[in-house]
């Protein structure tokens, strides 16, 4: 499928200029011959950014969002059938024929989505000599397609390799990491894991650096990369691959610039067109048809809160439980639905990085350094927001590494359940997954580890790409 790959811009109101081939990983001459008068001057690349965002929405809406909390336990489908939609993520029989599902879409979205950022980066250094003038508008530019091409290996990664600990050295098969668009029969292997979070992290570092010789309030609307918002994501790839001082570094940077929503804004921070007060990185979906919202809509949904996830709520007075409607007898998440919203003037906003998620990665990061009294403070934050009690009315009096880890685990299934987190945390963990006994799913038990906790590369590029290794088990 990476011969399939489509060197498409999506520009700003949305008209897509493609030109495909068969393989997602390997480009086509022909459509590389036509990129270039897409970026011939600064008004063109400045329009392909805002489709590079498009893109990357397109495959968090069509089903890498879902997929983490639908193979998690933390959920239960409503309805049962090999038509429903996340079916065989829900059951673990997942195959790489699949290709108009799940396991296909990610991996072709997310390729179409790296695809366009690759083509933003491969243009803007020849831009910025051509245009001088314009050099720190580009470098703006640049700055974001890297926090982007990040982001999007990190997904695909996260999606289709086993987590990073999964090897001592992170050896094992990850994705192939691709910073060039790919020249006609150019088959691209996949890369070790190691190599593609160092590819992440370089991005996301470099990321940084441009951002940070700009003005960060040009840079605080949270549907744009920023420095925060690389430092978010770096403090996040820095927790899977347990470098804890790292991610506590660059955690702690970020919530001293941006801070909590409050407990009265809580709700509304889901369910108006406003986002939160610590949103850092938000998907818009403005003039998007969500398939997410559908997916979780109130009227009819096809996944709803399985009763694991209700009992970790032991305080009724929780304000994350107001986004957890019960309705004949189960529970549906409210994080999608807006009331008095035009659902197709506006799509559902997806949340990828926020700070209350950020304080959650100090607290682990501080845990396994042994610093308790940082990650009690830090969960102490989470809690009194919550409960709209003050910070130091609450108190956690243990001082256990596995018993504060228990305590962290269950503030994170509270905080962001059915934010596309769930299966990732299980296996980077090494947990196992325990779902409801009497959950709907053909798998209520599945041990760490697991071939099942990736999914299969899909069978179109096996067969296209003689350098792809299909996953184990599959």
């Amino acid at each position: 499928m990476l011969r399939n790959i489509k060197f498409s811009i999506i520009i700003l109101f949305g008209v897509i200029l493609t030109s495909g081939c068969e393989n997602f990983l390997e480009g086509d001459d022909a459509g590389r011959a036509s990129i270039p008068v897409f970026f011939s001057d600064v008004d063109g690349i400045k329009s392909a950014l805002p489709g590079a965002y498009s893109r990357v929405y397109e495959y968090y809406d069509s089903e890498f969002y879902l997929y983490p909390e639908v193979a998690g336990d933390l959920l239960e489908l409503s309805a049962i059938g090999e038509n429903v939609k996340m079916f065989s993520q829900y059951n673990f029989v997942s195959e790489p024929d699949q290709e108009a599902a799940a396991v296909g879409h990610i991996w072709a979205k997310g390729y179409e989505a790296l695809a366009n950022v690759n083509n933003i980066l491969e243009y803007q250094p020849l831009l910025s000599t051509q245009f001088p003038n314009n050099k720190d508008e580009l470098l703006e530019i640049r700055a974001e397609a890297l926090f982007l091409r990040a982001l999007i290996h990190f997904d695909l990664v996260r999606t289709y390799a086993q987590t990073y600990t999964y090897t001592e050295d992170a050896s094992h098969l990850g994705i192939p990491a691709l910073t060039l668009t790919p020249a006609e029969n150019e088959l691209n292997p996949r890369n070790r894991t190691a190599v593609v979070y160092d590819q992440i992290i370089t991005d996301l570092q470099e990321a940084v650096d441009l951002f940070s010789d700009f003005p960060e309030a040009d840079y605080l609307v949270p549907y744009r990369g920023s420095e925060m918002a690389s430092r978010a994501l770096l403090s996040k790839v820095y927790l899977y691959r347990e470098e804890w001082d790292k991610a506590r570094a660059q955690a702690h940077i970020v919530l001293q610039n941006i801070g909590l929503t409050s407990h009265d804004d809580y709700v509304e921070m889901f369910r108006t067109l406003e986002p939160g007060e610590e949103a850092i990185f938000v998907l818009s979906g403005q003039q998007k048809v969500s398939q997410v919202g559908k997916f979780y809509a109130t009227s009819d949904p096809v996944a709803k809160a399985s009763p694991k996830l209700m009992e970790v709520f032991s305080d009724t007075s929780d304000v994350r439980l107001n986004l957890l409607q019960e309705k004949s007898g189960t529970y549906q998440t409210l994080k999608y639905s807006r009331p008095g919203v035009n659902q197709v003037e506006f799509g559902s906003d997806l949340y990828v990085l926020r700070a209350s998620e950020v304080l959650l990665i100090q607290a682990e990061a501080a845990i396994e350094v042994n610093d308790f009294e940082q990650a009690k403070e830090s969960i102490i934050r989470i809690q009194s927001r919550a409960l709209n009690i003050p910070q130091d009315s609450l108190q956690i009096n243990l001082n256990g590494k596995d018993e504060l880890l228990a305590v962290l685990e269950k503030e994170r299934i509270k905080e962001l359940n059915f934010e596309g987190q769930r299966l990732f945390d299980i296996t980077r963990w090494h947990h196992n997954l325990n779902r409801y006994e009497n959950t709907s799913s053909n798998v209520r038990e599945l041990a760490y580890p697991s071939h099942l906790f990736a999914l299969p590369i899909p069978l179109r590029e096996i067969n296209a790409n003689e350098n792809i290794i299909q996953n184990e088990g599959y």
